[in-house]
């Protein structure tokens, strides 16, 4: 069982994510933990600090209100009840960072709002983000997805750090019994064909069968997230993972990383794990 962790304001792509939420917490028997961030205000005259700010459990309230009014609608059978948290915080990332570490969470689910021209290069959304920042997994759910059983997962690698990144996504994929088709984008180098034949016999090594290699030739002249877009086969994958890297200030604030951009374009869910 799984901890979920779900942020929610209110709007239509936080909706739907929910609603995917719902059936992967479904089919994975896990807890989902609703999560609101309250903008803080900083005072400017001598207002009582309770008056001044939002009232947390009046927040809470309306937040499982509207999960039970969304089940009502969505005619959900059998939903476990959410545990709820409401905290203050300006930076949404930041408090869904301290709701994670609260609660313990496994991962969290939450929508992707879109950026198109300068906003996504300079401001992006709250889960890009989050994604840039965070240590832990994040699924990004596209707004007008709708949940589809998990049964084929691509998942992009340069191969070099398999055994670690398998450690991650073996576990992920046996939860669904799905299969974990690796992504290997050959560029002829001088280490390619060591690092795929070592990851053939890693790969046949492992106690879970439902693992592949597929090679696809690479093109210095597109992205990662670009080629991945081209080569997917999107009517058949129901989850594209990346692993990030660190990336200096400047490549965020230009071009923002491969899986930052992923999420922002991807027609299909992006699960986001930091390289180790």
């Amino acid at each position: 069982m799984l901890n979920i962790l779900v942020p929610n304001d209110y709007s239509p792509e936080a909706k739907n994510a929910l609603r995917y939420a719902v059936e992967f917490a479904a089919q994975t028997n896990s807890q989902i933990i609703l999560y609101h961030a309250i903008p803080e205000v900083m005072p400017i005259n001598e207002i009582p600090y309770e008056n001044y700010y939002a009232d947390e459990v009046d927040e809470e309230n309306l937040l499982m209100e509207s999960f039970l009014n969304m089940a009502k609608e969505e005619n959900w059978p059998s939903v476990k009840s959410p545990k709820i948290l409401v905290n203050f915080s300006n930076r949404v990332s930041d408090g869904i960072q301290a709701a994670f570490e609260e609660f313990k969470a496994d991962i969290v689910i939450m929508g992707t709002h879109g950026a198109s021209g300068w906003r996504k290069y300079i401001l992006g959304t709250n889960t890009s983000s989050l994604i840039a920042e965070a240590n832990f997994p994040v699924l990004a759910i596209p707004a007008n997805y709708n949940f589809k059983p998990i049964y084929h997962i691509v998942y992009s690698s340069d191969l070099i750090n398999l055994s670690s990144e398998l450690d991650f996504m073996v576990p992920f994929a046996k939860i669904f019994h799905a299969v974990l088709d690796i992504f290997y984008f050959d560029y002829a180098g001088t280490e390619s064909e060591k690092l795929m034949l070592d990851a053939e016999q890693y790969i046949r090594g492992l106690n879970y069968q439902n693992v592949k290699l597929t090679v696809k030739k690479g093109n210095l002249e597109l992205s990662i997230d670009e080629q991945l877009r081209k080569n997917l086969d999107e009517s058949n994958t129901q989850i594209v993972t990346l692993f990030k890297n660190k990336h200096n200030w400047m490549d965020d604030l230009l071009l923002g990383s491969n899986s930052r951009k992923m999420a922002m374009q991807s027609p299909i869910p992006i699960l986001i794990f930091k390289k180790a």
